[in-house]
């Protein structure tokens, strides 16, 4: 005796174990009820009753056959399959018992009666139909003792016969489909609202053995490629002769019936597809497959689908919702969940997607989109002023600027670079730089004021010689540069622009801070590189950048005729780089005692609002992050306000009053809602989920042409740059 893992029965392989657990993939349990699938398409329900299993085989939905499993002890138990008893003991079959006819006749629940010849009938293609549909014909068995007596009765429908030559190839889908099409093309006309088709189909081999293929179906007009499907599945779990064998013919044996039938697949269920799945947009478990078993749960049911595809749907069925589960080889491949909101219209909900149907048809598209939040910061601890100001000034050669000195300011030191004490501009410009790129300043911020559009430019290769360089860019702007070096770069400065923390000019900022050395006149264009050491008269006032001829003859009057441009450069550049310090210092005092920040942990003034903001007023963290596209569109949405400017005119002797309103965007945004939580991203129409849905929208504007003043805005991009306009007719907006 041999062990075994299976039994064959009916090309099956059917596990020799009564563990049910043994059987494949368990897929569900419920008390006594386990719900295991065996291959793609097969599945199996077992019942176990004290020591016995009641087991239902079915095949994409289709019960094919029941057996019982009886346990006699650890090791022994006995198998009933049919008119069969199999006994195993340790894997191994021991015995086989082939029941009485009489038993057998007994175990069907009514009494047939068979009147039949089998020697009048030796067309194999109606005695193969009558092996697969006993109860087809007009047919009956009664117990005579241990005889059954047969006689022929007349089969009330006609059978035809079709065969296909296959040319002495093996079975293959595609070769199978083109035979089955040309047997379709010619039965096809024999098909009307009152009928339907009965087919059973079989392959002769070339070494003249006939072979059936699945049992007789019934199908409609509509069910051809369903039968394709099907017949090709089958083949799949034949064994390798049935599929490697060469074929000689197809033969079909098939005939008309009167009466309808449902069709194998509905054609009133629309589907859609998401991840290479196609899910119906339906309610009913009916509309998934074919049901093969229905079991009561808790408040509601639990369905047992096979689809065409031979995969598992597990639906169960509550009231208000329905759970749905699809499994391949037992692993579930998506699970959702389908809430019903009316008669005709339902949410399918799959992972944080979210899909409403109304009448069959797709009408929203929702997702909440996964963000993080902007979280609450703390108040610094200490004011900090670790910080360096930095200033460049420069001539023209050849339309090029080209620096000529160098000031830099650590708040108690000042040093000068002046470039008729260097062999060229790179010697200068590097000796400048390495001045502070030592382990003094290590953690310290470098500031200049206009930094991004002007003095990173003469900066940024000589950077790349002495270290890491990390530069920060917004719309294609250096907001700042974080500079690693020294040894194994260890040590790090960030390069920032004081104009994007203070967003006006030294001179404007020196009287508002009222600094101690504010800034100076001086000739910024007089400077040439031939003149670097020029001592003599004040230069013309055309060197002079705004200024007037009362503050130029008091400019002068403060030389007495000598007049140094290289003292004079370095007293200006000392000095804007002294200002600057002394601004971003009382800057800094001022904004810490007012809100507990540093300034210097923030490149923009934007930034730093959003700091004292999260620090100091944010209540709760439900401000969404948001990026890429979505953050893109709803940008393009905000296109600033519609200002107009109005010149009035009066009558003579007629007063006028005027209006002035600031701060409206403030005022909105503390008195309105403003888009909070989790974002939520849709496609359709969903105002008919939620008549007051709140958001960002695209919108079609249609603005009559004849308007006087359009208000609705958007940018547009024309060969001059983006511009803000307000266009009227038709047109679209976010």
């Amino acid at each position: 005796m041999t062990q075994l893992k299976y039994q064959n029965f009916k090309h099956h392989k059917l596990p020799i174990s009564i563990n049910p657990l043994k059987f494949g993939k368990l897929i569900d349990q419920m008390d006594n009820k386990y719900i295991i699938q065996l291959t793609t398409n097969n599945l199996v329900i077992i019942k176990q009753i004290d020591n016995e299993n009641i087991v239902k085989f079915f095949r994409k939905g289709d019960l094919m056959f029941e057996f019982k499993d009886l346990k006699i002890s650890d090791n022994i138990f006995i198998r009933t399959l049919l008119d069969r008893k199999y006994t195993f003991k340790d894997n191994k079959l021991i015995s086989t018992e082939i029941l009485s006819v009489l038993n057998l006749i007994q175990f069907i629940p009514f009494i047939l009666f068979i009147s039949w010849i089998i020697q009048d009938y030796s067309d194999n293609y109606f005695y193969s139909y009558f092996m697969n549909e006993i109860n087809f014909m007009n047919l009956a068995v009664v117990p005579l003792g241990n005889i059954v007596k047969l006689r022929k009765t007349r089969s009330r429908n006609a059978w035809n016969v079709f065969e296909l030559n296959f040319g002495n190839k093996i079975f293959s889908g595609p070769l199978f489909k083109s035979k089955f099409n040309k047997l379709w093309r010619n039965i096809q006309s024999g098909f009307n609202k009152n009928n339907h088709l009965f087919i059973l189909f079989k392959i002769k081999y070339n070494n003249g053995e006939f072979v059936t293929i699945g049992n007789l179906q019934r199908l409609n007009l509509s069910d051809k490629d369903w039968y394709i499907n099907w017949i090709i599945d089958n083949m799949e779990f034949k064994s390798e002769y049935y599929n490697e064998a060469q074929i000689d013919s197809l033969i079909f044996s098939y005939g008309f019936k009167s009466g309808g039938i449902p069709n194998k697949i509905n054609l009133n269920v629309n589907y859609f597809r998401i991840n290479n799945m196609e899910l119906p947009i339906s309610l009913i478990p009916t509309d998934f497959g074919i049901i093969s078993q229905i079991i009561d749960i808790p408040n509601g049911k639990l369905f047992i689908i096979t689809n065409d595809k031979g995969q598992i749907i597990m639906i169960n069925k509550f009231e208000k919702h329905n759970e749905v589960d699809f499994l391949i080889n037992g692993k579930s491949v998506i699970k959702f969940r389908d809430e019903i909101i009316s008669e005709n219209k339902f949410m399918r909900i799959i992972d944080n997607k979210k899909y409403y149907f109304e009448n069959g048809e797709q009408i929203l598209f929702m997702k909440e989109v996964k963000t993080n939040f902007i979280e609450k910061t703390k108040k610094s601890r200490h004011l900090m002023n670790n910080f360096i100001t930095l200033d460049i000034e420069t001539f023209v050669k050849d339309n090029i600027l080209t620096p000529y000195c160098i000031s830099i300011y650590d708040g108690k030191n000042i040093n000068n670079f002046y470039l008729s004490d260097y062999k060229n501009v790179d010697n200068m410009i590097l000796s400048a730089l390495k001045s502070i790129l030592i382990r003094k300043y290590n953690g310290f911020n470098i500031y200049m004021h206009n930094m991004a559009k002007f003095d990173i430019i003469f900066l940024f290769k000589y950077l790349l010689k002495l270290g890491l360089v990390h530069p920060v860019i917004h719309n294609n702007r250096i907001i700042s540069i974080d500079f690693n070096y020294g040894p194994d770069n260890k040590y790090q400065v960030k390069f920032r622009d004081s104009l994007l923390l203070l967003l006006h000019s030294l001179h404007k900022l020196s009287k508002s801070f009222s600094v101690e050395n504010p800034k100076i006149m001086f000739p910024i264009f007089f400077a040439n590189e031939n003149n670097l050491n020029y001592i003599g008269e004040v230069p013309n006032i055309k060197y002079f950048k705004d200024i007037d001829l009362k503050s130029y003859n008091n400019y002068i009057s403060n030389f007495n005729g000598l007049w140094n441009l290289r003292n004079e450069t370095i007293k200006y550049c000392n000095l804007d780089c002294i200002s600057l310090y002394q601004i971003l210092f009382k800057f800094n005092d001022m904004i810490f005692e007012l809100f507990g920040k540093n300034i210097h942990y923030y490149p923009t003034l934007p930034s730093l609002a959003m700091g004292i903001f999260r620090s100091n007023f944010m209540d709760k963290e439900n401000i969404p992050q948001l990026s890429d596209k979505i953050a893109n569109d709803i940008r393009k949405g905000y296109t600033g306000g519609a200002v107009d400017m109005y010149i009035p005119k009066s009558k003579p002797g007629v007063k006028l009053k005027s209006l002035d309103v600031n701060a409206l965007y403030p005022f909105q945004m503390d008195s309105r809602l403003m888009p909070i939580g989790t974002p939520t991203y849709f496609e359709g129409n969903v105002l008919k989920i939620d008549p007051n849905a709140f958001g960002f929208f695209y919108c079609e504007i249609i603005a009559p042409d004849d308007i006087k003043h359009p208000i609705l805005q958007t940018r547009v991009l024309t060969n001059n740059g983006i511009r803000t306009m307000a266009p009227i007719v038709q047109w679209r907006i976010i």
